[in-house]
């Protein structure tokens, strides 16, 4: 009984350190799980979606119109100065007038005539041009008149398309910097499931290692629980005979006390039976004794026989226990339960 009690309580202590071996891999493994999860909830909106797409190649169009409509104005400021410096060219002393306003052009170094074209530069040194004929003059003169009207809003529309550009790449900025903001936590999320992709390995053989340590403890704690249902079948059997013999014992003794009862009565009848016998036979040898002879019959004045009732066999019977009534009662009351 103790063997198989020691038995037992090893099986379900090393079941419970392997519960427990698995209980810390698993709850690693949880706390992994919602390490993840509180990174994908805290991820960033995604600045594109299905329903949302990317910005970035309408505003890349955007920024590309604008820029030819700026180019494009430009051009035009372009061609109405050497217009200008033509025109100048064709009037007297408008050659030194136009070296001049080409030496005072700013440069992108911060000299000077350096940000004028070439071509116009080197049209300022060269020959004197052609001369004009009136009516070509007339319109030249008429073509820039109507140019000059026109330089302020081309400036204007220049200026314009400059801030439009600059808000379009400042939208373009903050949105690749989302993009960069979201890339970064995708990679950190990344790199957690990968960690946890190693460790899956590791959790996964704790969990083979208590399998196999349940099955061989099993085995065992099932054997041992078999034993214990045999153990107890047998105590249960026992506890119930006990219970018997406790009645059977009180049974003995009631039917023991009963016997004896009758052996009592039967004594004080065979003594009755013995006064009346000796009271008549005195009465008789006193009525008749004087006119008898003594030996015709021998016997006459002898006195009736005596009987005494004494057990057979004392050493087969042997002594009756003296169970107490309290005892007697609850083992009673236990085979009425059982029935």
């Amino acid at each position: 009984m103790t063997n198989l009690k020691e038995s037992l309580r090893s099986c379900i202590d090393r079941y419970n350190d392997a519960l427990n071996t698995l209980h810390d891999s698993t709850d690693a493994f949880d706390e992994s799980l919602q390490s993840l999860h509180n990174a994908a909830t805290d991820l960033p909106a995604s600045p594109a979606t299905n329903s949302n797409p990317t910005p970035l190649p309408s505003l890349f169009r955007d920024l590309e119109i604008h820029a030819t409509e700026a180019a494009t104005c430009f051009q035009s400021l372009v061609r109405h100065y050497d217009l200008c410096v033509t025109a100048l060219k064709h009037t007297e002393g408008g050659g030194e007038a136009a070296s001049r306003a080409t030496d005072d052009m700013p440069s992108a170094e911060g000299g000077e005539g350096a940000g004028v074209d070439l071509s116009l530069q080197q049209s300022a040194f060269a020959a004197p041009p052609e001369p004009l004929t009136e009516a070509e003059r007339i319109d030249m003169l008429a073509v820039l008149q109507k140019d000059a009207v026109e330089v302020d809003d081309v400036v204007n529309e220049i200026r314009d398309r400059g801030a439009e550009m600059e808000f379009l790449l400042t939208s373009m900025s903050s949105h690749i910097s989302l993009l960069r903001t979201e890339r970064s936590a995708l990679l950190s999320i990344l790199s957690a499931i990968e960690n946890i992709g190693k460790d899956t390995r590791v959790y996964m053989s704790a969990a083979r290692d208590f399998v196999v340590a349940w099955d061989a403890e099993r085995a065992k704690i099932t054997e041992g629980i078999e034993e214990w249902k045999s153990l107890r079948d047998f105590y249960e059997r026992f506890d119930e005979a006990y219970a018997n013999l406790l009645v059977e014992v009180g049974e003995r003794r009631r039917r023991h006390e009963k016997a004896k009862q009758k052996v009592r009565e039967s004594e004080k009848e065979l003594e009755e039976l013995y006064q009346e016998d000796l009271q008549a036979r005195e009465a008789f040898t006193l009525a008749q004794g004087d006119f008898l002879p003594l030996d015709i019959w021998p016997n006459l004045r002898d006195p009736p026989r005596r009987y005494e009732i004494v057990p057979i066999d004392k050493e087969a019977s042997g002594s009756i226990p003296d169970v107490k009534r309290e005892v007697l009662e609850r083992a009673m009351q236990r085979l009425r339960g059982r029935m």
